[in-house]
């Protein structure tokens, strides 16, 4: 198997867009025979971006490994540039049908050897298991979560392939989907404090930059075993709006609501939407600050941006990520019609 690496933004322009069509019936392929379904289908301007936006904060790496001229095996590896930089969020695949071959093997012994060159020691990977796959084996011997939350069967490919290469499994997280018409629905009664919702569409109002950058900060901080997977972020007012730029570049319009409280924000949602898949949207971050924590406004702000995907988007489901540990946000989820669509394996390797 023969292995090429492109940085993001760059490549050679013509021959990075003759690659895409390429790279997304890969990718197709291996979202079908992995279960989860047509929305989680590649999306072409997603693909297109990862190939070759330049950004100051993040820039992603694609190996591509080929036999007789055919893609047979692909890997990626999310790099932070401004802070976290001895991180990586990696995501390898091979084709079905040459799988148990040595060829993911191979190819995330390259990805590890040219990251490690880079300083970047600290990885972090996932799997994700449909729901029916996880469920129809569970009398068999499962791996724990070093979290203490949730299992995953030791059989499964995904599972006994990390496994076997030194990765352990940090948290599981619980992916949902949910009717965007049941959480606009849900009525909560008044509440009796002086917290407000505001809600938009697409980029960031100027004077709430500095409000999402600070509800940015401590998501990377906040969250369950958010220290399993790097340190704070760096974030101000201008990454906020260079991420709406990126966005804005690859047609994902983003919905957000923020609570404030006195002027100061308190907490905040997102859910990203684009014309490719108009149907669906894909939660972002959610965050209650841990100083508010106690007025249900993780749920008060979920209502309130679904409603505004109701009422201006053709959203009609939303997929959103938990840990499984985070019980709290689980039960807004639960209160706001989700309903477990598959699990979702983190798993960690240092390679000091």
């Amino acid at each position: 198997m023969e292995i090429t690496r492109i940085r993001s933004g760059h490549g050679n322009p013509a021959a990075i867009e003759a690659l895409i069509p390429e790279l997304l019936a890969f990718d197709t392929v291996i979202n079908r025979a992995s279960g989860l379904g047509e929305d989680f289908d590649p999306i072409p301007e997603d693909l297109r971006h990862s190939l070759t936006s330049r950004s100051e904060y993040r820039a992603t790496l694609t190996w591509i490994g080929r036999n007789h001229g055919d893609i047979v095996a692909r890997g990626t590896a999310d790099l932070r540039l401004t802070s976290n930089t001895d991180t990586a969020e990696l995501w390898c695949a091979v084709r079905p049908d040459l799988r148990r071959r040595g060829l993911g093997a191979a190819l995330l012994e390259q990805m590890e050897s040219d990251l490690a060159a880079d300083g970047r020691t600290a990885l972090s990977t996932y799997c994700e298991i449909p729901e029916s796959v996880r469920t129809a084996d569970l009398r068999g011997a499962h791996l724990a979560a070093e979290t203490g939350a949730g299992t995953l069967p030791v059989a499964l490919p995904e599972v006994s392939f990390l496994s076997a290469r030194g990765y352990g499994l940090a948290q599981i997280e619980r992916c949902s989907v949910a009717p965007t018409a049941t959480a606009a629905e849900l009525d909560l009664g008044d509440m009796a404090d002086d917290y407000i919702i505001e809600t938009w569409r697409g980029p960031v109002p100027e004077q709430r930059l500095e409000h999402i950058a600070l509800c940015k900060r401590r998501l990377s901080t906040d969250v369950p075993g958010a220290a399993k997977f790097g340190g704070e972020e760096t974030w101000d007012g201008e990454r906020v709006r260079a991420l709406d730029v990126e966005k804005e570049a690859k047609g994902e319009t983003m919905a957000t609501a923020l609570a404030l409280l006195d002027g100061e924000p308190a907490g905040y949602t997102q859910v990203g939407h684009s014309p490719d898949r108009r149907t669906v949207g894909w939660q972002g971050g959610t965050l209650v600050l841990s100083e508010h924590r106690g007025h249900r406004l993780g749920a008060r702000l979920k209502i309130a941006n679904h409603r505004s995907l109701a009422e201006n988007t053709a959203v009609d489901r939303v997929y959103t990520w938990n840990a499984v540990e985070n019980s709290w946000m689980l039960a807004i989820n639960d209160q706001a019609g989700f309903a477990t669509w598959a699990w979702v394996g983190m798993w960690t390797k240092n390679l000091h």
